[in-house]
C-alpha cells in the first residue's frame, strides 16, 4: 500500500494561519475550537509558528501574523513593484531608440507581459498580446534558455509554428540555446510576426536567475537601419540598470 506523502501537521498548520489572517487576532482555544482540533496540538503548531516568526502575540495575548510571511507577501506582489522600478529605465530606452520596450515574465509555461512602453507606431503593434508563447519571442527564449535538457524535450513536443522562421523542436532549440547563455541576448528573427523583430536581455537577481527580461521589438527593417549593435546595447544598459536597482532594493529589504 503506497504511504500518503501528505504531512499533515503542515496542512494544519496552513488551516491555522489561514484562520488567523481571516480573524486578524485569536487565541489558541478559539483556535481550537474553530478547526475541531484538540488544543494541545493548536499549541504545537502556534508555538512552532512563533519560533518560525510566521505568527505572534499582541499585548491581548492573541495571536497575529508576523512579519515572515510578508516576505511571500512582497513575492506575489512583485510585479507590481518591478514595474514601478522598471518604467524610467525602459523609458529612458525609448527615448533613445525610438523602439517599443518590452518587460515580461515567465508565468508556469507561458510568457507574460508585464509592461510596454511604446515607441515610434507600427502596424504589427496591435499583434503584440499580454500573454504569449516562450517559445515565438525573443524575451521567451531568454527563459527556455535556463530550462533542463528533460524539460525542454517535453516542451518541444508538437509545436506549432506562426512562421517559416519559427523554432518548434528541441534540436533547433539547442543550437541557440549557447548562443543565447553566452551573449545574454536573445532574438526573435520574424519567428512571431513576419516584418516583427525582438531583441530581449535578462534580468537577474542577485542568485544569477532570470526572473525577468526586456526587449526591442519592431519593424525588421527599421531595427536594421538603427543598428542591432547600438539596440542591444542600450537593451544592455536598461536591463543592467534595472537589475542594480531590484537587487539594492532587497538588500534594504533584507
Amino acid at each position: 500500500m503506497e504511504k500518503n506523502p501528505v504531512i499533515s501537521n503542515i496542512v494544519d498548520a496552513f488551516k491555522v494561519l489561514d484562520l488567523i489572517n481571516e480573524r486578524k487576532e485569536i487565541g489558541i482555544s478559539s483556535i481550537a475550537k474553530e478547526l475541531g482540533m484538540p488544543k494541545s496540538r493548536i499549541f504545537r503548531i502556534v508555538k512552532s509558528l512563533e519560533e518560525a516568526k510566521a505568527v505572534k502575540q499582541n499585548e491581548d495575548l492573541n495571536y497575529i501574523l508576523d512579519h515572515h510571511l510578508l516576505k511571500y507577501a512582497n513575492g506575489m506582489d512583485s510585479n507590481k513593484h518591478i514595474n514601478s522600478i522598471a518604467k524610467p529605465h525602459m523609458k529612458k530606452a525609448v527615448q533613445l531608440t525610438g523602439e517599443s520596450i518590452n518587460l515580461g515574465v515567465q508565468y508556469e509555461q507561458k510568457l507574460l507581459f508585464l509592461n510596454r512602453i511604446h515607441g515610434d507606431f507600427y502596424q504589427l503593434q496591435a499583434t503584440l498580446r499580454p500573454m504569449g508563447d516562450l517559445y515565438t519571442s525573443g524575451i521567451g527564449k531568454l527563459f527556455l534558455s535556463q530550462w533542463s535538457d528533460k524539460q525542454l524535450q517535453e516542451y518541444f513536443k508538437n509545436l506549432p509554428p506562426r512562421t517559416v522562421n519559427t523554432i518548434t523542436t528541441y534540436n533547433e532549440f539547442k543550437k541557440q540555446q549557447e548562443k543565447i547563455l553566452k551573449a545574454n541576448i536573445s532574438m526573435d528573427e520574424e519567428e512571431y510576426e513576419y516584418g516583427l523583430s525582438c531583441i530581449a536581455a535578462p534580468i537577474f537577481d542577485k542568485n544569477r536567475r532570470v526572473i525577468y527580461a526586456i526587449s526591442v521589438s519592431g519593424p525588421t527593417s527599421r531595427l536594421k537601419q538603427k543598428g542591432i549593435e547600438f539596440i542591444v546595447n542600450t537593451l544592455r544598459d536598461c536591463a543592467q540598470s534595472i537589475q542594480e536597482d531590484l537587487i539594492d532594493i532587497d538588500f534594504q529589504l533584507n
